[in-house]
């Protein structure tokens, strides 16, 4: 009977958790949107990357049309009271700088995923969904 109480206060906490942490992320990408709202060229995008036992990572990358990072936020950590914090490295870069750094990194682990840095992988994923997603666009256009 205890085990059961203390399973259900585990899942109530996880499910609780779940929803601040769901709620920071909404309310960061209204934030940035509000911010390019009105301007014409410039995309969104978020990759995440989790971990069993380490910390996982969030990114979110706004791209132009040219493909280069205007703002860069990464959340990265274990704890629900983790924030997004501007990443100034791939600012002002192209998208590829990106997927470069993440195929170096997987070079020299030797592709071990556990080895490379979660935060990297998450920014991984942003770009190159930035780079599908906006070459479809001017492949259409």
């Amino acid at each position: 009977m205890k085990l059961a109480i203390i399973l259900s206060m585990i899942l109530l906490i996880q499910y609780v958790a779940t929803i601040i942490q769901v709620r920071h992320y909404q309310k960061y990408v209204g934030k940035i949107v509000s911010r390019y709202k009105g301007k014409e060229g410039y995309f969104l995008y978020s990759g995440m990357n989790r971990r069993k036992l380490s910390p996982g990572a969030v990114a979110m990358i706004v791209v132009n049309n040219d493909y280069v990072i205007e703002d860069c936020y990464i959340l990265k950590g274990v704890s629900v009271f983790s924030k997004f914090k501007k990443y100034e490295k791939y600012i002002g870069h192209h998208v590829a700088k990106i997927l470069d750094d993440h195929h170096e990194c997987v070079e020299k682990t030797g592709g071990r995923k556990k080895q490379i840095p979660s935060f990297l992988a998450a920014l991984s994923m942003a770009a190159e969904n930035a780079m599908v997603s906006i070459s479809k666009k001017k492949l259409s256009i």
